[in-house]
């Protein structure tokens, strides 16, 4: 009988984690699969592996880049490996294998008011001071092995934003400040889950006092909070993109206009080409309105009976051209035969 693959996945907790057993420098580079020189020089020179750049997001404001590339990438995914194996807390949904956005919006069903807010500049507010002291005094690494992993997961003073490793890292460091906030929620009967840097409480009744008791925990821990709102679950609510509605989840306005789009363009198409292309972008907007949803809700029932008959029809559209396919090259063929016959002289 074949074994199912065992999965690496929230296996232990953080005291039983190689990192946590005061390692060598020699035995992070076997985890990080260096010798200890290699990892060492990776760490003196690793200006030669980093990518900065600017990008532009849609609000016009700039950002300025600097990430990891090459065998210094490699060595965040191998330590992000490492670390995704230690179980992580229930109200954590991201970052967490097996765990998304919908996971998150759901945890929030059936409430009355919600109130979101984000930690302001979470990434770079994260310090290699931060990083370092988490492994020396919270896993309880040797000040040489902090200092290597140290230099080797931050840039220029603070973790990179676009490092793999970055977003688990930092769930890591900032755990406690995140325990604090998840006992507040709790001694006040109140749900509470973390998305990278946004929080969403929720509950019957949502108290001011929880919010300063909240507020005032992110500050002693050095952040700042921002995008704070209050909401009531008469209509819908969107976590992390995914309305609250009740006992019932929804799709964004922007999917659902985005599908009504579609269904124009896919009555209006004219050539078999253009109505399968849409057919596809069709099927895969309708099965994450059908996902958010849920299979058995209304809403995901007639987006499944709208993928279906879409199926029925690209499969009828394909046999068709397969069989128009099939008929041209008999047509063909057969002509090509009598052409040839006809250069055959008559004995």
């Amino acid at each position: 009988m074949r074994r199912s693959k065992q999965k690496n996945i929230e296996r232990y907790e953080i005291d039983r984690s190689p990192l946590a057993q005061r390692p060598t420098q020699r035995d992070v580079a076997l985890l990080l699969k260096e010798t200890k020189d290699d990892l060492r020089r990776l760490a003196t020179y690793k200006e030669e592996f980093i990518v900065r750049r600017q990008t532009t997001s849609k609000n016009g404001k700039v950002r300025d880049l600097a990430y990891p590339v090459g065998r210094l990438r490699a060595a965040h995914e191998r330590l992000k490996f490492h670390l995704n194996k230690v179980k992580q807390p229930d109200y954590l949904f991201s970052p967490r294998k097996k765990k998304g956005q919908r996971d998150n919006a759901a945890h929030h069903l059936d409430q009355d008011q919600y109130l979101t807010l984000d930690l302001k500049q979470f990434y770079p507010s994260t310090s290699d001071l931060m990083v370092r002291r988490w492994f020396r005094d919270y896993l309880g690494m040797y000040d040489d092995v902090a200092g290597l992993l140290t230099r080797l997961c931050t840039i220029d003073g603070k973790v990179s934003f676009g490092s793999p490793l970055t977003p688990v890292l930092c769930t890591m460091i900032h755990r406690p400040m995140f325990d604090q906030i998840a006992k507040v929620c709790d001694w006040r009967n109140l749900r509470y889950s973390v998305w990278v840097d946004d929080l969403t409480i929720s509950g019957k009744f949502v108290p001011r006092e929880a919010l300063h008791e909240i507020r005032e925990i992110v500050r002693v821990h050095g952040f700042k909070t921002h995008r704070i709102k209050y909401r009531t679950g008469n209509r819908p609510v969107f976590i992390t993109g995914i309305g609250v509605v009740g006992a019932l989840l929804v799709a964004p306005r922007s999917l659902n206009q985005k599908i009504k789009e579609l269904w124009v363009d896919y009555h209006d198409s004219v050539t078999d080409e253009e109505r399968e292309s849409l057919t596809l972008k069709l099927l895969s907007q309708l099965g994450t309105v059908r996902h958010i949803a849920g299979p058995n809700s209304k809403v995901g029932q007639k987006a499944a009976n709208q993928m279906n008959s879409l199926r029925q029809k690209l499969n009828k559209m394909q046999q068709a051209a397969e069989k128009k396919q099939t008929e041209d090259r008999l047509l063909q063929s057969t002509l090509k035969n009598v052409n040839s016959s006809a250069e055959v002289p008559w004995l």
